[in-house]
């Protein structure tokens, strides 16, 4: 691994090769080389969030894409929405966030246009919240690399009223569409906050879930604070009934706990508890368990191994990772107090666990310009417990351990404010108040100032947390957008990087032909 000087050297220099292509004219080959540099910067931190060299080279391409005719809409016509997103899962909260925003907005006619879905099968939850199958296009299954990728979006959002992109940070599709003028505004979710993402040139508007990205968007990528909203997402948290005690007992028997323990549960994926510093969650509660010996901490996600597993058998079970599982309502039904991720937090999980009446407790033991690595969120801010030191950590703990009455209270007040904070109106006038500011920066151009490099402790921490994502390296860019190159280049550069643990024959298949045969075999193996 490189430092972040290191990492900034080799991202300016694939920077630099996309300008010196698109200054030839080599439309594609310049996409696909802006978009292996900023998918080199997403994973590995360079010490930007935002780099003005890059957008200049994107709005370059987008100007050579020809614009479409524009069609006057119908008179008196519902709202035209048109949601980009890279791929869609089955699980998680970035498909969930655009099926909760199309669900909680009937009143907008909505479409869905995925960029690069792979060999991922599209989820069902999104085409059963579209009023019409077609209205779920993609593009990577369609000829052509990502300028006609490009085109093709371009034409689609001809007639839409407001854009909506929940892209990935590194694809380009979407920021080379969008951005010129006679195309609609663009309204980019910040949804990832805390990295580098390419397209500020195209976001007419930047929708930021929490106070912390906002001020990273600020100030690291260069975005007019003007241009920034700051609303809870969309998302459907309704709260379980209430269990009664017999209920709770017989749950907790099932999970190995006793009616006197006091319940710790903790919920994200396993490389969000990886230490990147002298702390780390497994550390932080055997200090409380030396306060608290009848405490537990069940934490799904990571596996029961490496760490957790010496973790478990340091504490006779009562520090226990259990896994992945289908879904965390048993779990949260056991619970007496919910303790976020840490080092990166997870606020998601943890906006699910406050819906079940659990309180929250976020460690916010990172340097104060490291917020965005923890957990803040519109209208929990005086509910959450937020320590700062392992001390701070123990005592929160032990407060609510100590006092059946605190965590009902905090817990019930908690499960409140993100309930109404999140129900279908409040969405709606959050959808409402982004669409009318997106039409009035309609016509008003998207201007960015430089966006500053950084390695202070922000940058730092953000880089080992990458390390320990397993996707990081300029050989896991280029595993990536590989099959985007023509044959020459692409065997070129798949025998420069075969040993690589990244690289295997799916590389030299081309986009396009991967998408394919995943759905051909699909077909094949589906029950007639």
């Amino acid at each position: 691994m490189q430092s972040i000087s290191g990492n900034r050297d080799t991202f300016e220099s694939l920077v630099a090769t996309a300008a010196l292509l698109a200054a030839a004219g080599q439309w594609e080959r310049a996409a696909v080389q802006a978009q292996l540099a900023a998918r080199f910067a997403w994973t590995d931190h360079t010490g930007y969030f935002g780099h003005q060299g890059l957008e200049d080279v994107l709005g370059k391409l987008r100007s050579s894409i020809a614009h479409p005719l524009p069609a006057a809409p119908g008179k008196g016509a519902r709202r035209r929405v048109v949601h980009v997103a890279t791929q869609l899962y089955g699980t998680g909260g970035h498909t969930q966030s655009i099926a909760h925003w199309i669900r909680q907005d009937p009143e907008s006619c909505h479409q869905v246009v995925v960029t690069r879905q792979g060999s991922t099968e599209c989820p069902a939850k999104i085409a059963g919240c579209l009023s019409d199958p077609r209205d779920l296009l993609l593009l990577d299954r369609r000829p052509g690399g990502l300028i006609k990728r490009a085109a093709v979006l371009r034409r689609i959002i001809a007639l839409a009223d407001v854009v909506i992109v929940h892209a990935h940070p590194h694809d380009v599709v979407p920021s080379l569409a969008l951005g010129v003028p006679g195309t609609p505004p663009a309204v980019y979710v910040n949804h990832a906050d805390h990295v580098f993402w390419q397209g500020t040139s195209a976001a007419a508007l930047v929708l930021c879930l929490r106070e912390s990205g906002r001020d990273l968007a600020v100030h690291r990528r260069g975005i007019d604070a003007n241009r920034c909203v700051v609303a809870n997402r969309p998302l459907e948290l309704a709260p379980a009934g209430a269990a009664d005690e017999s209920q709770k007992s017989a749950a907790r028997t099932g999970w190995g706990v006793q009616d006197t323990d006091f319940v710790v549960v903790s919920a994200a994926a396993g490389s969000k508890y990886d230490p990147v510093g002298p702390d780390s969650l497994i550390d932080l509660f055997r200090s409380f368990l030396l306060r608290r010996p009848h405490a537990r901490l069940l934490v799904a996600g990571p596996p029961p191994t490496g760490a957790w597993a010496a973790a478990a058998a340091a504490t006779g079970g009562r520090i226990r990772a259990v896994g992945r599982l289908a879904t965390i309502s048993t779990l949260m039904s056991i619970a007496d107090a919910y303790v976020d991720s840490f080092p990166f937090a997870s606020l998601t999980s943890m906006l699910e666990a406050g819906a079940h009446g659990l309180p929250l407790v976020t460690f916010r033991g990172h340097p104060a310009e490291c917020a965005v690595l923890g957990s803040d969120t519109p209208g929990l801010e005086d509910l959450l417990l937020a320590p700062s030191t392992p001390a701070g950590f123990v005592s929160a703990l032990a407060g609510l351990a100590d006092s059946d009455s605190t965590r009902t209270a905090r817990g019930a007040a908690t499960r409140t404010a993100i309930v109404d904070g999140h129900s279908p109106s409040a969405w709606r006038e959050t959808a409402e108040r982004v669409y009318t500011e997106a039409a009035l920066a309609r016509t008003a151009p998207v201007a960015t100032a430089p966006a500053p490099w950084g390695d202070g402790p922000l940058d730092r921490l953000v880089g080992l947390v990458q390390q320990e994502t397993g996707f990081a390296g300029l050989d896991a860019a280029w595993a990536d957008i590989m099959p985007f190159l023509g044959t020459p280049q692409r065997i070129k550069q798949w025998a420069a990087w075969r040993t690589s643990p990244h690289i295997g024959l799916a590389q030299l298949v081309p986009d396009r032909s991967r998408a394919w045969m995943s759905d051909t075999r699909r077909r094949l193996i589906q029950p007639s």
